[in-house]
């Protein structure tokens, strides 16, 4: 899944502000965001980039109708007795996708822009890892027709996506894979992992091939776990030599998943159960699903600066064409393993159109935050971002697309409505993340323009 880009993540749904002389001293939100709510004559537009926080100089912002460009600390501020209540904002950069913002309601924003091309695994900050697991080879040894396996992972952050570090693929097929069979055999594991402070983990296992040929049968059960935390990832500075300690007996427990009810017609689901490491970032362990809805995970006390339980929940349509509509539910902070349920689903958006000139879409009554965005739709591998609209308070079903001021690429385009509830986020006055923080749920549904 792609990632969830900062920009796509600003929704505002209060009413309108204005009349109040708001004039604000120009202030930078680090990561992009809303303050100073209400608008009375100025709006102070900073343009940074979404991954490094950096100013964008001459970028073209337009305000209302009134445009202009960033200067050097990456600010343009639109002024004119004509800027009063929501106004809509717009910006586009070389090199990155028009952000489209409808019914901004502050004096002060900041708007995180993202990279129009898809974003290269290798170019993500990240350095190999190696080593083994204490006490591998001592492991009991295997019955017939079954091997113990360790797959090793990190700690991810808590954004979801496949551009942001979380899910970096080894350095070699099955590097990150340990097996053991009859005869006992060293783990010698190498991953690829985000820079940053993480915590690199072992789900041990077993492995049964139910002696058959065929692998459709066979099964992966945990009972152990092995970690070493905290470990520094610096950009390019790789690592050899680390040693993953397994847990003590009885440190582990098992975790029982309660699906609820789905949306209809997102009939393929599944989820994963993590630990949350609070800064170290979120070890995601292990699978389930609605038939194998238990597993086992390690206790809260076996693991220093373990604050709760994460379930990620997925359900999607069963659609290949790339338009599945999809539903995820996020739970975080649940202290007790046996009751982890994803509760109530959020709907995504229905009756999406586009004619490349107007969006159109019923957006999800229950999300505080419901985007648009368009991307490339290439013949093969991933498209490229081209515009992110976010609707905010005010903003009627249409979308009149700023095609004038920031045309759309030609050929194929994916668009995808996306809903999103953070019940805690405050649209008025705001940090993107403490948004991401705080998301429960979302959805979202696509269609494609030939």
């Amino acid at each position: 899944m792609r990632k969830l880009c900062a920009a796509s993540l600003l929704a505002l749904g209060l009413g309108a502000c204005g009349g109040d002389g708001n004039d604000v001293t120009p202030t930078i939100i680090v990561g992009g965001g809303v303050h100073d709510p209400g608008i009375d004559g100025e709006v102070n537009v900073y343009v940074i980039d979404e991954d490094t926080d950096a100013p964008l100089t001459g970028a073209t912002v337009r305000v209302g109708t009134i445009e202009g460009t960033t200067d050097a600390t990456g600010l343009f501020t639109a002024a004119s007795e004509d800027l009063v209540g929501r106004q809509d904002l717009v910006v586009k950069a070389t090199n990155y996708a028009a952000s489209v913002w409808l019914g901004v309601d502050g004096a002060n924003v900041t708007v995180p822009m993202t990279k129009a091309t898809t974003t290269n695994p290798a170019d993500v900050p990240q350095a190999e890892l190696g080593g083994t697991i204490t006490g591998w080879d001592t492991l009991p040894a295997p019955a017939t027709g079954h091997a113990n396996v360790a797959i090793v992972m990190y700690s991810q952050s808590r954004e979801i996506g496949d551009d942001d570090g979380n899910d970096l693929p080894p350095p070699a097929m099955n590097s990150n894979v340990c097996i053991r069979g009859p005869q006992p055999a060293p783990c010698n594991w190498r991953i690829n992992a985000r820079a940053g402070t993480i915590a690199v983990a072992a789900a041990i296992a077993d492995y049964d091939s139910k002696n058959t040929p065929t692998e459709a049968d066979d099964t992966i059960t945990i009972n152990n776990f092995a970690i070493k935390q905290p470990i520094t990832v610096v950009d390019g500075a790789n690592q050899t030599g680390l040693t993953l300690d397994l847990l003590a007996g009885g440190s582990t427990t098992t975790a029982s998943v309660n699906f609820g009810t789905p949306p209809a017609t997102y009939t393929e689901v599944a989820g994963i159960v993590g630990v949350d490491l609070g800064s170290t970032g979120v070890l995601r362990l292990a699978q389930v699903s609605p038939t194998m809805n238990t597993v086992t995970v390690p206790s809260l006390s076996a693991i220093s600066s373990a604050t709760g339980y994460e379930l990620l929940a997925f359900s999607q349509e069963d659609v290949t064409d790339g338009t599945a509509g999809q539903s995820i539910v996020i739970r975080r902070a649940i202290t007790s393993p046996s009751s982890i349920a994803a509760g109530a689903w959020l709907a995504a958006p229905t009756g999406l159109a586009s004619d490349r000139m107007t969006v159109s879409l019923v957006p999800s009554a229950e999300a505080i935050v419901n985007i648009v965005e368009i991307d490339t739709k290439p013949t093969t591998g991933q498209g490229n971002r081209a515009m992110s609209i976010i609707m905010l308070g005010g903003a009627s079903n249409t979308i009149t697309l700023p095609v004038d001021f920031a045309p759309l690429p030609s050929g194929p385009l994916t668009v995808r409505a996306n809903a999103f509830d953070a019940p805690e986020f405050d649209p008025r006055n705001f940090e993107v993340e403490t948004l991401i923080d705080s998301i429960e749920r979302l959805a979202g549904e696509s269609i494609v323009l030939n």
